[in-house]
């Protein structure tokens, strides 16, 4: 069994912002598997349980601002009997520009709060990742802070840009269930 679980912040007023990127992949996944959203809702995570390959897969969104997403990996980590190695984080990434993803197999949160949660909360980096590029920003749309940046909602333009990476994370995803870390990398890591 895996866990591919995409982080963001729960509730209409983040839906589409930079920082909800991991969601919107999922959503990707789920509906290129037949599953429109997901079934299973906990207090932490909506999760969906699919059969993929013949390998049982569970997709899942927290319920939890970003900076607690451990809490629910963590949860689902429990439930289903997890190691964090077959648990696929799904995340923004503000140093990679809209057209790049790249897959990692384990490391340090880079700065992300959410990848920060995950690893502080399963006390470990062996967890995969796959990071999918939101744009780097300029001085001016960085404003006082980074998360005013990843807060926002995307521009119509960088919507559109946006669209074919969030296919080919979902793709990524597909390939992280079938194949090793290693292909993934060589295949994704553009």
């Amino acid at each position: 069994m895996r866990l591919i679980v995409g982080l963001g912040n729960s509730g209409s007023r983040y839906a589409q912002t930079r920082h909800n990127v991991g969601f919107l992949v999922i959503d990707q996944l789920l509906e290129s598997l037949g599953q429109k959203s997901p079934k299973s809702v906990s207090n932490l995570c909506s999760f969906s349980e699919c059969e993929v390959l013949g390998e049982c897969v569970v997709i899942a969104k927290p319920n939890t601002f970003m900076n607690e997403s451990g809490l629910a990996v963590q949860k689902l980590v429990s439930q289903f009997e997890l190691i964090p190695a077959f648990c696929l984080v799904v995340l923004d990434d503000a140093a990679l520009p809209i057209g790049k993803i790249r897959f990692r197999p384990k490391g340090s949160s880079g700065g992300h709060n959410g990848l920060e949660s995950v690893i502080q909360t399963l006390q470990t980096e062996d967890i995969p990742r796959l990071r999918v590029g939101i744009g780097t920003p300029t001085k001016e749309e960085l404003g006082e802070a980074l998360s005013d940046y990843v807060l926002d909602h995307f521009t119509k333009a960088e919507f559109e840009a946006l669209k074919p990476q969030i296919v080919r994370s979902e793709q990524a995803c597909l390939e992280w269930l079938k194949t090793t870390n290693e292909q993934v990398m060589q295949r994704f890591n553009n």
